[in-house]
């Protein structure tokens, strides 16, 4: 999650362990919503001091994967399915944004590294290979990301990404989902090496409201007459 990405070669620091730990935990659902981080188990689990995990916590709440509650102390953050469609539709434009600027100035070497991230996608999804199409999703997304330029844009998109990444896990288990968005990014390098900044932004706008529609379809409307059913009640 933002600085958290270290150069290649670089070894992780102790902060930045902890947090690449618990945000696979939290992600992998082995840490649920609402879910106690204790300190101390996260310390012995790792080998190491308190100082670090604390750090680490900071951060997480920071970057919306976890919450104080109270006497509880930490938990994890439970992101209800309208949040994450608001930050799927922020997120979205703000990717669309990194990938207009990324086109305008990547070439050469840099377009060759898009191309093999670009493949990895496509041998996951050919794969049926889940978890290895969400982390090679993740590695474009935050490829483009710095190649935008923007250190902040590139910050907000690591941000924003993590809170609602949770449905993504369920996004990739639709038929057919993997495929699209597979798709939509061999498009959108296509698009890199004509310098098409226009097509290439609104092929990642369709990622995102394919992100978008399997939210509403399966997270949202589903229940709203219920909650629309509870808020009559409450007027009575």
């Amino acid at each position: 999650m933002k600085k958290n990405g270290p150069a290649a070669g670089q070894k992780l620091s102790l902060v930045e362990k902890v947090v690449q730990h618990l945000t696979r935990e939290i992600l992998s659902d082995r840490l649920r919503p609402n879910q106690r981080i204790s300190e101390l188990a996260v310390c012995r689990e790792l080998g190491m001091s308190r100082s670090p995990v604390r750090e680490a916590l900071r951060i997480l709440e920071r970057d919306g994967l976890v919450k104080q509650s109270g006497s509880r102390g930490v938990v994890v953050a439970d992101v209800t399915p309208e949040e994450a469609d608001e930050l799927y539709l922020i997120h979205g434009h703000l990717i669309g944004l990194a990938v207009r600027l990324a086109c305008q100035r990547m070439k050469g070497e840099t377009l060759s590294s898009m191309q093999a991230l670009v493949g990895k996608l496509r041998q996951a999804a050919d794969k049926n290979d889940r978890n290895g199409f969400l982390d090679a999703r993740a590695e474009l997304e935050r490829f483009v990301g710095e190649r935008s330029f923007s250190p902040r844009l590139a910050h907000l998109l690591e941000v924003m990404a993590y809170p609602s990444a949770r449905y993504r896990v369920f996004h990739v288990s639709v038929p057919g989902y993997m495929e699209e968005v597979t798709t939509c990014y061999e498009g959108i390098y296509q698009a890199f090496c004509k310098k098409d900044d226009r097509q290439a932004e609104e092929l990642r706008f369709k990622v995102m409201e394919l992100g978008r529609e399997l939210l509403r379809r399966y997270f949202i409307e589903p229940y709203a007459g219920i909650k629309g059913q509870e808020r009559s009640g409450e007027q009575l």
